[in-house]
């Protein structure tokens, strides 16, 4: 019971939209600032009146803590919410969504791996090296890592018993999905820095070929992956901890209002700032390329001849910005439902049933970093010229090697049948 006590008081404060705890062998959610607590004690056998008598014995303790992390709860006890149809789903789709989402993470290191490996090829293989190659195989390495990093993340999941140094840097690090999301913020930030590039490529052609160099591409490319750390790592580091063997990842906030204004900027910066970036960016784009292809029209019926190299230009250029343009608007659409989730619950009560909303809106932002890679290869000329060579190769070698078992199965039929034509008298 004692041990139960501890665990009690251990829950206050908690702050974050969700928190998955390790009671006995029962895995459960538990919706923080809501009696959904209850939960965790029926699982681990203990009735309502005997949370109640804790919650008295303990209240002086609790009060202490109360100063501590100064984030107020309200222990209210609802035994019925355990049998909660809503809540009950919730539960069903936790179970299975950890493993959805190590299916749809192996499927995107394949795809990703194969696309990453046809980007390099194609950029290996042209004459003219453009930094927006660079910026796209940036962008499928990061894609790639979030795949990596969310298999680990989601095998690790809450199933060991955490102590020590590792057991607070796999808090930290993989529990709490820090790093899974730095690699997803990288990825935001390169699509920003890809769209400005494209921006100032074909609207100031003229200034963007003086003033960027290659260097300034290679620190962005570095700006990515330093942004999205340092904007995440340190609030990981100042709000988790390890109590009991068990992650208490997002648990010490300052105030509530600190927990408000770091959710109010995480959905600026990763979602609202990229979503102005990509309308006005890509808006301009388009209206630029479009007069362009007008004033080309117009000199090839006024009789004159454009060379075969300037028409290519265009056509790649034109064919990239589509690409990126459709990753753009994957992000978007991925991405909205999660962040219209989590404005809702910051500024709701957060029931059983708006709870259940959080697993499809997740689930569907984690499908954008498996998505990329099928794009490319079905937008991108210079990735779908590269897969079909490889796809013949594959090709060639499997009718070669049947070619050859055909061959060899007849040289054996001949052999048999001019041993046997020698073995008669």
């Amino acid at each position: 019971m004692s041990n139960v006590i501890l665990k009690m008081q251990k829950l206050k404060g908690i702050s974050f939209l969700h928190y998955c705890y390790l009671c006995g062998c029962h895995y459960l959610t538990f919706i923080p600032d809501t009696d959904k607590c209850t939960v965790i004690y029926v699982a681990c056998g203990v009735t309502s009146m005997q949370f109640e008598e804790m919650s008295a014995e303990n209240s002086t303790t609790n009060e202490i803590l109360n100063n501590t992390t100064k984030v107020p709860v309200d222990y209210t006890t609802k035994t019925a919410a355990f049998f909660d149809p809503a809540w009950q789903i919730a539960i069903t789709i936790e179970f299975y969504f950890r493993y959805a989402v190590i299916a749809i993470a192996v499927l995107g290191i394949a795809a990703n791996g194969l696309v990453l490996y046809a980007l390099i090829a194609h950029h290996a293989r042209e004459a003219k090296k453009r930094a927006i190659n660079l910026l796209i195989i940036h962008q499928n390495l990061i894609d790639l890592s979030s795949c990596i990093l969310l298999v680990i993340t989601y095998s690790v999941g809450n199933r060991i018993y955490l102590t020590g140094a590792l057991g607070y840097f796999l808090c930290t690090i993989f529990v709490s999905e820090s790093a899974t999301y730095c690699s997803l913020y990288a990825s935001v930030i390169n699509l920003i820095i890809l769209t400005i590039e494209r921006y100032l490529k074909v609207v100031h052609p003229f200034w963007s070929k003086k003033n960027i160099k290659r260097w300034m591409i290679h620190m962005a490319m570095v700006f990515a992956w330093i942004a999205g750390i340092l904007f995440l790592v340190p609030v990981v580091f100042t709000t988790t901890l390890v109590s009991d063997g068990t992650c208490l990842s997002y648990f010490v906030w300052e105030s509530p209002a600190a927990r408000m204004i770091y959710g109010a900027l995480s959905i600026f910066v990763f979602f609202l700032l990229p979503l102005i970036v990509f309308i006005y960016g890509y808006g301009r784009i388009v209206i630029v390329m479009r007069r362009q292809m007008r004033v080309m029209a117009g000199h090839m019926e006024g009789g004159s001849q454009m060379n075969a190299s300037q028409i290519q230009s265009k056509r790649v250029k034109w064919n990239i910005i589509k690409t990126m343009i459709i990753v753009s608007v994957a992000f978007v659409i991925c991405w909205f439902p999660n962040n219209i989730y989590f404005m809702i619950v910051d500024n709701t009560a957060q029931t059983s049933n708006i709870f259940v909303g959080y697993f499809p809106t997740v689930f569907l932002a984690y499908i954008n970093i498996c998505m990329n890679p099928f794009i490319y290869a079905t937008k991108h000329e210079g990735v779908k010229q590269i897969l079909a060579r490889l796809m013949t190769c594959c090709k060639c070698k499997g009718a070669t090697a049947v070619g050859n078992d055909s061959g060899n199965r007849s040289n054996n039929a001949g052999q048999t049948t001019a041993s046997a034509g020698a073995a008669r008298p």
